[in-house]
């Protein structure tokens, strides 16, 4: 079924950037002068979409917009979240392919320069491309090259890629641009006045293509290392409720895709073995956030009992694909060994 988004305009250039932004006025002038060149003036527009700041962050966009009037772009609304603010980019957009860039985050130039390029002959579902980690208090840098395995710049059926992990884990709202008007039609929206909608944008927009391609080309520049950033531990356990609404939207939206393929519709079995074991994957991190994240084991321990006896209800696969992470965290729990502590013996995550 086709759905149109409301305000949705005709496509005139190769690539919407959607920046949410919200009280980024630090950080937004680095990510959109990485964007404007006169190089990319005919292809390349910039949504800047002020999320109800309350600092300089509009008025310093609306400066950008004056002096880049064929890239930059200003939309002002409501406070509404991240994911209200990718909505509302995704409503306005008139590129042929979108993709997402945090106001407090950038690209690489050069990086951005080739990737229109190669848009410009595509014709595929989704590109995937490789970004770059950069420790604000450090300055040290990794670089997330593509996944082993992967057929580079080949457009490949999106089934080829369903059963490398790798390559799935690498679809992720920092590497993806997707075709404007394949994300309309699925219908792509996000949750609202919610953290953690990444994973949500990640999987929703990947799972119905039918195509896609994997691009040797660094683009996204990812600050880390920001102690108000959604991804530490402490806000991951901060914000226990909104992880739990992305959680449990995926299990709506993965029983909704099981339901229209036992009645012979929509996904293939690739697919849908490729969002089962995504969705398996943030169950896992649920179970992370209440028993290793959180200092409070108690409550941590509460937590994780009352989402698995929920989940066992709601999808048996999901709580038996859970099983191994419950049992194990549930163990160092009670032994008193939290993440930090597995990081530094192990050297990696768990």
């Amino acid at each position: 079924m086709t759905v149109r988004m409301p305000g949705a305009e005709k496509a005139s250039k190769t690539l919407t950037i959607a920046v949410p932004a919200y009280n980024v006025e630090a950080y937004l002038s680095r990510g959109l002068d990485s964007c404007c060149t006169p190089d990319l003036e005919d292809d390349l527009e910039v949504v800047v979409v002020n999320d109800g700041s309350t600092d300089d962050t509009r008025a310093l966009a609306e400066r950008y917009a004056v002096r880049w009037p064929k890239i930059v772009r200003v939309v002002s609304k409501a406070n509404g979240g991240h994911g209200s603010a990718v909505n509302a980019g995704l409503a306005v957009a008139r590129g042929r392919y979108f993709r997402v860039v945090d106001g407090d985050d950038w690209v690489r130039t050069e990086g951005l320069v080739a990737l229109i390029e190669r848009l410009k002959a595509l014709d595929c579902d989704l590109v995937v491309d490789e970004k770059r980690e950069v420790d604000m208090r450090t300055g040290a840098t990794t670089l997330f090259s593509l996944a082993p395995g992967v057929e580079a710049g080949a457009v490949l059926p999106f089934t080829r890629v369903c059963g490398n992990d790798a390559a799935g884990a690498q679809i992720m709202i920092h590497t993806l641009t997707a075709r404007t008007d394949y994300l309309r039609r699925i219908g792509l929206r996000l949750l609202e006045h919610t953290f953690y909608e990444d994973f949500e944008y990640a999987v929703k927009a990947s799972v119905p293509a039918a195509t896609i391609v994997y691009l040797p080309i660094e683009v996204y520049q990812y600050l880390v290392g920001n102690a108000n950033q959604s991804v530490s531990l402490a806000n991951y356990v901060k914000r226990w409720d909104d992880h739990a609404r992305v959680v449990d939207e995926l299990l709506r939206y993965l029983g909704a895709c099981e339901d229209d393929n036992a009645a012979g519709q929509a996904l293939t079995s690739e697919a849908l073995a490729y969002l089962r074991h995504r969705v398996h994957l943030l169950v896992d991190t649920h179970y992370n956030i209440a028993l290793l994240f959180d200092h409070d084991r108690k409550r941590g321990r509460a937590r994780a009992r009352q989402f698995r006896r929920e989940l066992k209800e709601r999808n048996p696969d999901q709580w038996r694909r859970g099983e191994r992470r419950y049992w194990t965290a549930w163990t160092l729990n009670r032994l008193g060994i939290g993440y930090e502590l597995i990081e530094k013996r192990l050297g990696r995550r768990l």
